[in-house]
C-alpha cells in the first residue's frame, strides 16, 4: 500500500480523481491498477468523463455563490495558498456516530480499527486514512479530532451539547436515519450559497445532494470522506463459473449490456432462466444450480430503484413517492415470476430454501452489498448494477439503506463556521483523491478484473441512490413477502393502513426544512 509521506511535504495540488476506464473488454487479469496519489495539479469542478450519457440521474439545481472575480473560479477554496494557514493551530472536532458493538465510528471505521473484524478493509486502508489526516495537519496546521460521540442518535448528542453549552463540534457525521430529526431540532447550518462549498464538485455525491435538498436548503453531503456508503451499496453479483463453456463471452455480454444502457429486467430473466442446472435427480434441491437468489425479506425497491419518499423537484417539498415509481409494474412482475416455472426452476425463493453460496456454482445472480466482495474467489465473481425495469428508465439504481451510511453536516456548535465549511471541503476531496483509490485496489484484489472495477467506478458508484423514506413507517411495506402472498397483490391495502402516519412524518419534515432559520 502506497505511503503518503512524500506528499506531506508537497504543495497541495492534485491530479484528476480516477483515469477513465475506457470500456475495456478484459474480464480477468492479475495486475492491480496503479493509482498514483496526487502531487501537483489542483482539483477542479470539471465533471468526470467516464459516465455514460444515458446514466445521468435527474439533478436539482443547487444554489452556489461565485468566487470573487479576482479569483480563478476553477481553483477550489481549499487549495488556495493565500488562506491555507488561516486556521493553523486549531483542532477540528468531528462528532461521529459509532458502531453499537465496538464503538468504531460509522464515518471512518478504518481510522479506529482495533481488531480484524472491526472492518473489512484492514490495516492498508487504515494507514491510508491516518496518513491523509497527517497530510491535512502538515499542510493546514489543523488537527482532525475524530470523536466517538454516540452509539445512538446524533440529534440527541447535538441537543445535549446545545443545552449544556460546554462543547463545540465543528463537523458531525450522523447516520442517514438521523438526518430529519437533526434538521427538525435546528442544530445544523445550511450548506447552500456558502463561500467555501461548491456542491457541484465531483467529490460530493450528487445523488445525496439531490436527495437531501428541499425548500432550497441542503444540510448534508456525503462522498469521498468515507467508504462506508460504497460498502453498503446493493449490487448484483454474478457467478462466472456457471455461465457455461463460453463463460468469458457471456460475462462480456453482461458488461456490454450495462455499458449500452440495455441491461434490463427482460435480459436479466433470460440469463437467469438459462442458468438452472439439475444435479441429475430430477428434484429441485440445494444440490442444483439456480438462476437467482432472492430472500423473501428483500425489498423489491432493490431491484428497480423504487423509493418510498423524496423531494418533488417542482415544489421542493417532501412527499411520498412510492406509488408513483412503477409499483404496479414491479409487483406484477414479482407475482408473475413467483407463479411461473421460471420461479420454480431458478430458485427465486424464501431464505434458506436454496444454496446461498456465491462462488461455488450455487446460483448465477445474487443480491447483496459490496461489503461481501471479499467472498469473490479466484476472480470468478463479477459485479454489475441492478437491471433497469426497461430502457425508458434511463439510469441504473444502486440502492443503499440508511441504517449504516453516513452524512456530513455543520453543527451550530462549531467554533468557526467558515473553518467548518473549509474543512468539510478538504476532508471530501482528500478522501476522494487518496482513500477511494486505495479502496479500489482492495476491490481489485477481490474481483481480479479490471472490468469489474470499471463497473464500480462508472456504473455503480455514480448511481448510488438514497431512500430517506425507510423511517416514515413504511419500511416493511417494501419487503417482497409483505407486498404479496399466494400470488396476490396486497400492496395497496397495506399502504392504505400505514400511509396516514407516514404522511404525518412527511409533514414534519416539510415544517423542518421550510421553517429553517440561521439562528
Amino acid at each position: 500500500m502506497k505511503k503518503l509521506t512524500a506528499i506531506l511535504l508537497a504543495i497541495l495540488m492534485l491530479i484528476p480523481l480516477i483515469a477513465s476506464c475506457g470500456g475495456s473488454d478484459e474480464t480477468t487479469t492479475t495486475e492491480i491498477p496503479t493509482t498514483e496519489h496526487p502531487t501537483t495539479e489542483a482539483p477542479t469542478t470539471e465533471a468526470p468523463t467516464t459516465e455514460a450519457p444515458t446514466m445521468e440521474s435527474p439533478t436539482i439545481e443547487v444554489p452556489t455563490t461565485e468566487a470573487p472575480s479576482t479569483v480563478d473560479p476553477n481553483v477550489l477554496w481549499s487549495s488556495k495558498t493565500d488562506i491555507r494557514d488561516t486556521w493553523s493551530g486549531k483542532t477540528l472536532n468531528v462528532a461521529c456516530s459509532t458502531w453499537y458493538s465496538t464503538g468504531a465510528p460509522w464515518a471512518m471505521p478504518e481510522t479506529f480499527i482495533t481488531e480484524d473484524n472491526d472492518a473489512n478493509f484492514g490495516k492498508e486502508i487504515q494507514e491510508t486514512v491516518l496518513d491523509r489526516n497527517k497530510f491535512i495537519e502538515s499542510t493546514y496546521g489543523v488537527k482532525v479530532n475524530w470523536i466517538n460521540a454516540t452509539k445512538a442518535s446524533m440529534h440527541n448528542v447535538l441537543e445535549a451539547a446545545t443545552i449544556a453549552k460546554n462543547i463545540n463540534y465543528d463537523l458531525a457525521v450522523p447516520r442517514m436515519m438521523n438526518a430529519h430529526s437533526i434538521v427538525a431540532g435546528g442544530y445544523i447550518y445550511d450548506l447552500a450559497n456558502r463561500e467555501f462549498i461548491d456542491l457541484r464538485n465531483t467529490y460530493y455525491d450528487k445523488n445525496a445532494v439531490n436527495t437531501y435538498t428541499a425548500y432550497g436548503h441542503t444540510f448534508f453531503i456525503t462522498g469521498g470522506f468515507s467508504t462506508i456508503n460504497k460498502e453498503c451499496a446493493y449490487v448484483l453479483y454474478f457467478n462466472k463459473n456457471i455461465l457455461g463453456d463460453g463463460s468469458e463471452n457471456v460475462a462480456n455480454e453482461l458488461y456490454e449490456l450495462v455499458r449500452d444502457g440495455k441491461w434490463t429486467y427482460d435480459k436479466f430473466v433470460t440469463y437467469a432462466s438459462s442458468a438452472y442446472v439439475d444435479d441429475g435427480d430430477g428434484i429441485i434441491n440445494k444440490k442444483d444450480s439456480f438462476g437467482f437468489y432472492l430472500d423473501s425479506y428483500d425489498r423489491f425497491f432493490r431491484l428497480f430503484g423504487t423509493n418510498i419518499a423524496g423531494v418533488n423537484e417542482a415544489t421542493g417539498e417532501w412527499e411520498l413517492t412510492i406509488k408513483s415509481n412503477n409499483v404496479n409494474d414491479i409487483i406484477a412482475i414479482i407475482i408473475k415470476v413467483h407463479a411461473s416455472d421460471w420461479f420454480r426452476n431458478t430458485g427465486l425463493s424464501s431464505y434458506g430454501n436454496i444454496r446461498n453460496d456465491l462462488a461455488d456454482g450455487g446460483f448465477l445472480f445474487y443480491c447483496d452489498t459490496l461489503r461481501i466482495s471479499d467472498k469473490a474467489q479466484e476472480g470468478n465473481v463479477g459485479v454489475i448494477p441492478f437491471p433497469m425495469l426497461n430502457e425508458e428508465q434511463g439510469r441504473y439504481y444502486v440502492p443503499t439503506d440508511n441504517q449504516i451510511p453516513v452524512l456530513l453536516c455543520i453543527p451550530k456548535l462549531t467554533q468557526d463556521r467558515e473553518m467548518s465549511e473549509y474543512f468539510m471541503d478538504v476532508l471530501s476531496w482528500t478522501g476522494n483523491k487518496y482513500i477511494v483509490d486505495d479502496y479500489l485496489e482492495i476491490k481489485h484484489n477481490h474481483f481480479k478484473s479490471d472490468v469489474d472495477i470499471e463497473m464500480l467506478k462508472s456504473y455503480i458508484f455514480p448511481n448510488i441512490s438514497y431512500d430517506v423514506g425507510e423511517h416514515v413507517g413504511l419500511g416493511t411495506l417494501m419487503y417482497v413477502h409483505n407486498s404479496y402472498t399466494e400470488w396476490k397483490n396486497h400492496f395497496y391495502s397495506f399502504y392504505e393502513d400505514e400511509s396516514p402516519a407516514a404522511l404525518e412524518t412527511i409533514a414534519e419534515w416539510n415544517a423542518a426544512w421550510g421553517g429553517y432559520t440561521e439562528e
